[in-house]
């Protein structure tokens, strides 16, 4: 590492009253701060773009607002050059004055997935400086999550930062006021909900045009499929990642067998998985499999792809229906792992299972919901002696609903 780095370019705050300009916070803030005055490192993980690195920096005005002594809060990316952290500690230490091994420090290692061996080398600072506190960021699930398990068990807090919600959305927008009082602005929800599908990331708010928004998910898309992934794993042919991308873009929640797609793009059914695989983590894919009681025969079975969003599914095509996009939503801010498909085609969008409870859950982008809508559920709860069911619609007023013994609560899908 070039010993004449000046690390003032990536620290703005070692400079008078300097504070970053980001006033909006995103509801994970408040767990943050809370969680500043905890020993273990804190990690924040999630797909690119989603705001890891503003996070940082608002955490760093906390810290800055506690009168800490902004010399003492060090911050570098390795998004752009890169240290060993003997290296760059000591870089700090003399153009700080700060003599890490006896004062309380604050480093914020933004990107750490491209220092090699991370875990390690945090491992052996964690552990002989109880006074340093960590605050580490990444892009790829593989590479932090396998290692700081290994490593750093016991010593680490993850927070994994998702897309926008709704609410994110519009507090962004300024316009919290109208989900506080939905009757009275039932009309401008509507509009502002299908705008926020094409508009999941903070920076794609500010942008009005169509094309423009379409032309940022797709570079953020093209950054993680020819940057960022072969940079970390064996991709001979980052072409195919792209049209892999494009498959589940243009149809959110597809149904993939590895055998036919292989054949289909002329790969084999190995590099399928492997590539599959790479793209879940790096966040930017998310699978489901279909349900069952037994999880070995669920993982046999065909599964169901969803971009992290639907907002990156809407930039790769020309035209797609809104209720795919509403569909591609709940994976973007829920933890689903599996959906339901029988030998009949009956079909439940996500089975949340959770504590032990199995909660199949349907979207139905559309006002009305009839009984039709309800036929599924209900052929799942019985099979599955389930007593509650959800489905998600666009009404504001939905509310639960009882077939027998069997509960549906019918929400509003701009809660989600």
């Amino acid at each position: 590492m070039e010993t004449r780095l000046k690390l003032l370019k990536y620290n703005p705050h070692w400079q008078g009253s300097f504070t970053y300009p980001y006033s909006k916070t995103r509801q994970v803030f408040e767990q943050l701060k809370r969680a500043l005055l905890r020993r273990q490192i804190i990690e924040i993980v999630g797909l690119r773009r989603t705001g890891k690195t503003v996070l940082l920096f608002q955490i760093i005005n906390c810290l800055l607002s506690r009168q800490i002594n902004p010399f003492s809060i060090w911050y570098f990316t390795f998004d752009e050059e890169k240290a060993s952290l003997d290296d760059l500690f000591q870089l700090f230490s003399v153009q700080t004055q700060i003599d890490f091994k006896k004062e309380k420090v604050y480093i914020f290692l933004d990107e750490i997935q491209k220092l090699p061996d991370f875990q390690n080398q945090l491992k052996v600072y964690y552990d002989i400086y109880p006074n340093l506190k960590f605050f580490i960021s990444g892009s790829t699930s593989l590479f932090l999550r396998k290692r700081t398990q290994e490593s750093l068990a016991g010593r680490i807090i993850e927070f994994y930062l998702l897309p926008l919600n709704f609410r994110e959305y519009l507090h962004f927008k300024e316009k919290d006021e109208i989900l506080e009082r939905p009757l009275l602005f039932e009309g401008e929800i509507e509009k502002e909900f299908d705008i926020f599908l094409e508009s999941q990331f903070i920076e794609s708010i500010l942008l009005k045009k169509a094309d423009e928004r379409r032309e940022y998910f797709v570079s953020i898309i093209k950054k993680i499929v020819f940057e960022d992934i072969p940079q970390i794993f064996p991709v001979e042919h980052p072409e195919i990642l792209w049209q892999i991308v494009k498959i589940i873009g243009q149809k959110p929640g597809i149904l993939i067998d590895y055998q036919n797609l292989s054949k289909n793009i002329g790969i084999s059914n190995k590099t399928i998985s492997s590539y599959l695989f790479y793209l879940e983590e790096s966040f930017l894919v998310k699978k489901v499999y279909n349900f069952s009681r037994n999880l070995l025969t669920s993982e046999k079975k065909l599964k169901k792809f969803y971009l992290a969003s639907p907002s990156l599914s809407w930039a790769l095509t020309d035209f797609i229906e809104k209720g795919r996009l509403a569909e591609n939503l709940l994976p973007s801010l829920r933890n689903y792992k599996f959906f339901w498909r029988d030998a009949y085609k009956h079909e439940i969008d996500f089975i949340d299972v959770e504590d032990g409870e199995i909660i199949p859950t349907e979207v139905k982008y559309r006002k009305e919901i009839d009984k039709r809508d309800f036929k599924n559920l209900i052929i799942f709860a019985r099979r599955f002696e389930v007593e509650k069911s959800v489905i998600f619609g666009k009404n504001i007023t939905l509310q639960a609903k009882n077939i027998g013994d069997i509960k549906i609560d019918q929400l509003p899908i701009y809660f989600v």
